[in-house]
């Protein structure tokens, strides 16, 4: 599926989960016996929470939980945990979620993403990381090929997500569904939402609680920071367990209220403020530094060029005849050049640079050196030692939506697609046609539901009242219920600790409308804005979102309510060296 089709690939996406209510960081407990590891698959798993050295200087731990804590007779999964140590500080060490859904925390932090959530809290703050329930190291096949990978592949591999008509795109999701609803009939698929999630969390707090010889386990506070869906999580922890609360950060919101109701209609309303973005700097940054500046002399005349473009490649695309290319012929079509721009969107520091000399090829009528500017985007930044492919993470970015969706998809026939896609379309020139033939089709067909114990409605409610805690008693294991039990959706709730929240201006695929809507069901909570594209504020940075991140980390201070946080830097015009990489990709550009 296209790249639009994920909530994935978020600039950071950290967590919190902390053992004490104190200052005081979780101590290295490791398994007696045990030497390094460096594959999930060598290490024991266990009921109890069993630390082991890892990948030279992390500690892991595979942990059994049950599939449902109200019926743990049903069986059990495991989920797969990963810390790296404070480097400077006593500070509680932060549980940590990269999105998706379906992002691998684990291979956020073997791929480096530990050192920066790490430097961000000035090395005070551990981090430790997990791989949700049906992601990668993680329990829970999710799969519509059950024990048929090599099936899989070649039908994503092949699957057409480019058809003619929004008819034809809408029935091929039915089927799609319709398949992989028959193939879990009695697979463990239906355990993997959301809510099972937080209270994995929750159980694992309380087991590192009492690795360290709290006392009250059970009244332990978690300390959480998720980016992109990993704050839909972020949201459902501090309705389900208010009380439970030390710190939560989410960054790059969801809608979570629409998230749980089957389809998220604004998720690319600021997707064209992005592009808007992309204009303005690429003028300012003039030709040296942005290669389809041209002799343009403003944002508004590099927008008229680019529309300009588009509507050329409508008409006519781009030919690809170069017999030297291993990737044959192709044509590029204003359907491509916007998907591969969309997803520059989340990352513009080192993104646009090339999305601008792509662009530039084009009108040049050069299609060799867009492929190769494409070929350049796809790599990624910071590979890691892990063989989580795309297709796996997609597939389980389909489940997981679809259990939290719990048969609350609103799109009932072709005729309700047809009349969402003309208003998302609507919504943005550039980003809403892609995104009506991937993510609002994503539950189409599909029908899972989970447990009682793990249903979650996401519907809003007027009662502000909320009900007093139950806690967990004796057995950790059996007993995981959230505080709010029985609860039904969103509505006002007061936390122990005011949640912040934090996004761009222009994010591509969680407006900052999103932070506002969810803030309003969390008295006491503030909405801290950075005033810029990409997907989180750390998609470019900002030392004033730095230190009031640092603040509410230390003692929960909260910036004022309004405050917006400028960016340290500008994508395309503090661009450094660009000629090696994107003006020049293998010689192709000329001035």
């Amino acid at each position: 599926m296209s790249r639009i089709a994920s909530f994935l690939a978020a600039g950071l996406a950290a967590t919190a989960v902390t053992a004490r209510p104190t200052s005081e960081r979780w101590t290295r407990q490791t398994s007696s016996n045990t030497s390094m590891i460096y594959s999930f698959e060598d290490l024991p798993s266990s009921a109890d929470l069993e630390w082991t050295p890892c990948y030279d200087r992390f500690d892991c731990a595979n942990l059994e939980v049950p599939l449902d804590y109200a019926e743990p007779d049903i069986g059990t999964t495991i989920i797969a945990f990963i810390r790296q140590e404070a480097t400077n500080g006593t500070g509680h060490d932060i549980l940590f979620n990269p999105g998706g859904p379906g992002g691998s925390g684990v291979d956020y932090i073997l791929s480096g993403g530990g050192d920066k959530i790490i430097e961000l809290t000035g090395g005070k703050n551990g981090v430790v990381s997990f791989d949700p329930r049906g992601v990668n190291n993680s329990g829970i096949a999710l799969t519509c090929f059950p024990d048929d990978p090599d099936a899989r592949d070649a039908y994503y591999s092949s699957m057409n997500t480019d058809l003619p008509t929004l008819n034809e795109d809408y029935y091929q999701a039915i089927a799609l569904g319709q398949w992989c609803t028959q193939a879990n009939n009695g697979t463990y698929a239906r355990y993997a939402g959301t809510s099972a999630v937080v209270q994995d969390m929750m159980h694992f707090t309380e087991l590192q609680a009492a690795l360290n010889g709290d006392e009250k386990p059970e009244e332990s506070q978690i300390w959480y920071y998720g980016a992109s869906y990993g704050t839909v999580i972020g949201h459902t922890l501090a309705m389900l367990y208010p009380d439970r609360i030390g710190r939560i950060v989410v960054d790059a919101n969801v809608n979570s209220e629409n998230w749980f109701n089957g389809l998220v209609r604004t998720s690319v309303e600021t997707s064209d403020d992005g592009y808007d973005w992309f204009f303005k700097l690429c003028a300012e940054a003039g030709l040296g530094k942005c290669a389809f500046a041209g002799n343009s002399s403003s944002g508004d005349d590099i927008k008229k060029r680019f529309d300009s473009l588009l509507t050329r490649l409508e008409k006519a695309p781009v030919v690809s005849n170069d017999t030297t290319s291993p990737s044959g012929p192709q044509i590029i079509t204003k359907s491509r050049v916007l998907n591969v721009g969309f997803g520059t969107l989340y990352s513009p520091v080192s993104q646009w640079p090339l999305l601008a000399a792509g662009l530039y090829f084009l009108e040049k009528d050069n299609a060799t050196g867009w492929i190769e500017v494409e070929q350049a985007l796809s790599e990624p930044t910071n590979p890691g030692p892990f063989n989580y492919t795309s297709i796996a993470a997609q597939e389980t970015l389909t489940f997981i939506t679809a259990v939290d969706a719990a048969g609350r998809y609103p799109i009932k026939d072709v005729d309700d697609f047809i009349k969402v896609a003309g208003e998302i379309e609507k919504e943005s020139v550039y980003a809403g046609e892609n995104y009506v033939e991937t993510n609002i089709l994503i539950n189409a067909g599909l029908k899972l539901s989970p447990p009682k114990s793990q249903y979650f409605s996401g519907k809003s409610s007027q009662v502000k009242s909320r009900p007093s805690s139950t806690h967990p008693s004796d057995s950790f294991l059996c007993e995981r219920k959230p505080a709010n039990d029985g609860q039904k959706g969103f509505k006002q709730t007061n936390t122990s600790t005011p949640i912040l929240f934090i996004n761009t201006s222009a994010d591509p695929i969680t407006p900052l409308a999103s932070a506002k809507h969810m803030s309003t069901y969390f008295p006491g909570s503030v909405v801290l804005v950075q005033n810029s594209p990409g997907h989180s504020w750390t998609a470019i940075g900002s030392s004033c979102v730095e230190g009031h991140l640092a603040s509410y980390l230390a003692d929960a201070t909260l910036p004022k309510e309004g405050t917006v946080c400028e960016t340290d830097t500008k994508p395309l015009v503090d661009t450094k060296e660009v000629a090696k990489r994107s003006l020049a990709v293998n010689g192709h550009f000329k001035r």
